[in-house]
């Protein structure tokens, strides 16, 4: 065989090798995400402020090595370790005409929660309705609008689905910005019975106010209502065995090593950027994270000033008797969390606090 047909034939194994590694390597992740394969988004969904707020403060106490309870969201007010922004996966009921009683719009809201494990405590659930940016400029007309649990699944053919039980009856200005509804009691009802998760129905009905002076155009305001209108369930879950951890033992940090003891165990600095592994494109924020490494040799005759535990101690003395015992190796002795914004494979915004991913101390062990 030509030599040159072999170094290409061996190159294309290597290269073939390395994918498959990588690819192993991304699927084990991944499963530590909670995630089943790679996310592929068709549309960026919204990421409301609350949860940019969340993340940044996280980030700064990190930075400043403030101590955070990560199982109690400050800004929200209520125990959890786990923000889903669920996506409506609901439809319209479209009419050929506006009917006589102003209904401007009726719409089916629906929102999967099969993702919130048995083991997670629900500690809040609310309904966000996006009517469009509030406006003192382009006041339009007063609505009315109803919320109500579906009672029957829907059959095609069907006008709308039968209304049950009442969640909200109000009047409110538009454009009115977000509306929110607490919905924690029902939420945890679906949960608790995933199959009587038939949705919400939303109608909204235009007041006929004459003595406004302001007159637009019903069908007008109905395609601005519905072209604006964007519905979202803010989810918060406590998963109880990520907390209540026992307190880790701080040892005593490790100083840089000196020029001459670079080879000796120590932290070396490793900033993961999500473009690198095309992950950028799922992922929200951070865009990356300094993870860093331990690398570096564990003599016997430093083992006891290289942060290490009396374990590793003992397993250097018996390696100098026994040289089939192993070294001790550099190993991280401390790890910090990260928390992750991200979107999954079926529109919905996750926030999530993962522990152990960042490496701030190393010793032998």
């Amino acid at each position: 065989m030509d030599p040159s047909l072999s170094v290409l034939a061996l190159g294309g194994l290597l290269t073939l090798a390395l994918a498959q590694t990588f690819q192993f390597q991304e699927d084990a992740f991944l499963r530590f995400l909670g995630l089943d394969k790679t996310p592929s988004p068709l549309k960026l969904q919204r990421v409301p402020y609350i949860l940019k707020k969340i993340v940044q403060d996280r980030e700064a106490a990190a930075a400043n090595e403030v101590t955070q309870d990560l199982c109690y969201l400050r800004e929200l007010g209520v125990p959890g370790n786990l923000i889903r922004l669920l996506a409506d996966h609901g439809f319209y009921f479209y009419s050929n005409k506006i009917s006589q009683d102003n209904v401007c719009l009726q719409k089916a809201l629906f929102f999967n929660l099969s993702a919130v494990h048995e083991k997670e405590q629900l500690t809040m659930a609310q309904l966000g309705l996006d009517l469009g940016p509030n406006s003192y400029f382009h006041l339009g007309p007063a609505l009315e609008l109803s919320l109500s649990m579906v009672q029957e699944p829907y059959r095609w053919g069907r006008s709308t689905p039968k209304p049950g039980r009442s969640l909200a009856l109000q009047s409110v200005p538009w454009p009115q910005g977000t509306l929110r509804f607490n919905l924690l009691d029902v939420a945890q009802h679906w949960k608790n019975n995933p199959g009587k998760n038939l949705g919400l129905l939303l109608e909204i009905l235009v007041k006929d106010d004459r003595d406004s002076g302001v007159h637009v155009p019903l069908e007008d305001t109905c395609a601005r209502l519905r072209r604006s209108l964007h519905a979202s369930l803010l989810v918060v879950t406590l998963d109880p065995q990520q907390c209540h951890l026992p307190p880790r033992q701080r040892r005593a940090a490790i100083p840089v090593p000196s020029p001459s003891c670079r080879n000796l165990c120590h932290r070396h600095q490793l900033f993961i950027h999500f473009r690198d592994l095309g992950w950028h494109k799922w992922i929200i924020a951070p865009k990356g994270f300094m993870a860093n490494y331990c690398h570096g040799d564990c003599p016997f005759s430093l083992t006891t000033s290289l942060n290490s535990s009396s374990y590793a101690f003992m397993q250097a003395l018996m390696h100098t008797v026994d040289p089939q015992v192993p070294q001790a190796v550099c190993i991280p002795t401390k790890l910090s969390p990260i928390s992750m914004l991200y979107q999954d494979n079926d529109d919905n915004v996750i926030l999530r606090h993962y522990e152990d991913m960042v490496v701030d101390e190393c010793g032998c062990g």
